[in-house]
């Protein structure tokens, strides 16, 4: 079981570096002029129209992530086995990432369109996001516990 849990492990700690290498990739984009710099005029409608809506996936984004996690580690254990819960656990933490990850990379969009400073905001925020989900054996350990006291 060991061994299956690092392997977890390294995956999940693989994934989480696919994230921030993803969004390094949206910055230098950007820089490159990839992503078009300040296509939508400053203090326009379109403007705070990117900026809310930036906005407000970052705060219903991250603690909807983070909560989905939660909910669908926890409940259902007892009717699945050690390997199952792995899957399950993996499963979940792809999803989060996948949630942080285009939170993360449509905020970096939005900053190099708009230019408006709100997109990178929300963009450190949901990194900062990611390093709460950090993996790590002790983790793991304590959510197969949790599945072998039910």
């Amino acid at each position: 079981m060991v061994k299956y849990i690092q392997k977890l492990l390294n995956v999940l700690r693989m994934e989480l570096v696919v994230v921030w290498i993803s969004v390094a990739i949206a910055v230098v984009l950007g820089e490159l002029d990839v992503i078009p710099n300040g296509v939508v005029m400053p203090q326009s409608s379109d403007e705070f129209k990117l900026n809310t809506v930036v906005i407000v996936l970052t705060i219903i984004g991250i603690p909807a992530a983070i909560r989905l996690f939660m909910l669908n580690t926890t409940k259902g254990l007892r009717r699945m086995n050690n390997e199952e819960a792995l899957r399950s656990y993996h499963v979940w933490s792809i999803v989060r990432m996948g949630i942080l990850c285009f939170a993360a990379v449509f905020s970096v969009v939005v900053y190099y369109l708009a230019t408006s400073v709100s997109g990178m905001l929300c963009a450190l925020v949901a990194l900062c996001a990611t390093l709460y989900c950090w993996p790590s054996s002790e983790k793991i350990s304590s959510y197969l516990e949790g599945v072998n006291k039910e």
